[in-house]
């Protein structure tokens, strides 16, 4: 009888396991680019239609919190990043399938405002008045992108004491649209979803280019689901919606 007993709870125990396994298959965690925040929103509902029983969990943040939550364990699936100089770190750091790496999206910089601003972007940041909000360049791609450009343009260091910073992409966004900031650098996909602020112009570039790469985890939990999700923002309907959302292709692609 004892024999039976064990026998019976190894064999609930067992299951337990597989059923625990299978709950695991039916979670795609995605960590991604607060910029990507419209793109991913779409794709949602089209990767749940074909996977009905897989629920998705979304991590946004700037592209290097994120990569320093997944190298703190942070459980994660496919890391969708505004850098690739954070992806290829996490590649190096053994946490990225360097095999499944792949561009799939490219930005730009503009400098927008709530109200209609004339005048080239160095000529308004030389002579505006107010706080320019932009990215934290140490911690947030958008801010070390934006950095490399104004300084380019040498703008970078004249502009000390009238930047505000913002931990992601979006706060930038925001603090453009509600005048907490006179003047935001914003990435262009981003200008395109508000109807809250006007471009002034494009920045000119830096030189880094501002490119979008995703990757799959080494030791992903549900590979299969974020392949599947790869497979559908690199296809078709995913390099539409890209575009839609003002973001250029890989490639200079429209």
């Amino acid at each position: 009888m004892k024999k039976l007993i064990a026998l019976a709870a190894a064999a609930l125990l067992l299951a337990g396991c597989g059923a625990s396994d299978t709950a695991g298959d039916q979670t795609l965690r995605i960590s991604a680019a607060a910029s990507l925040t419209d793109v991913i929103g779409e794709l949602e509902p089209v990767f749940s239609e074909s996977h009905p029983d897989t629920e998705l969990i979304i991590n946004y943040g700037s592209s290097t919190k994120l990569r320093a939550q997944i190298e703190q364990g942070a459980p994660f699936d496919l890391f969708l990043s505004a850098s690739s100089e954070d992806i290829g770190k996490a590649v190096q750091a053994g946490y990225i399938d360097e095999d499944t790496v792949v561009p799939f999206a490219e930005n730009r910089l503009v400098l927008v405002s709530a109200d209609r601003v004339d005048g080239s972007v160095g000529d308004v940041l030389r002579s505006a008045d107010g706080n320019i909000a932009v990215g934290q360049p140490d911690s947030v791609p958008l801010g070390a992108y934006t950095k490399e450009s104004l300084a380019a343009a040498g703008l970078w260091d004249p502009l000390d004491g009238r930047l505000v910073y913002g931990k992601d992409a979006r706060q930038v966004l925001t603090y453009a649209e509600s005048g907490n900031a006179d003047f935001g650098v914003i990435y262009r996909s981003d200008a395109v979803i508000s109807d809250k602020v006007n471009v002034v112009g494009e920045l000119p570039p830096g030189g880094t280019p501002i490119v979008y790469p995703a990757g799959m985890a080494e030791q992903a939990e549900n590979p299969d689901g974020a392949r599947d999700f790869l497979q559908l923002l690199t296809g078709d309907q995913g390099r539409q919606i890209i575009a839609d959302y003002g973001f250029a292709l890989p490639g200079g692609g429209k």
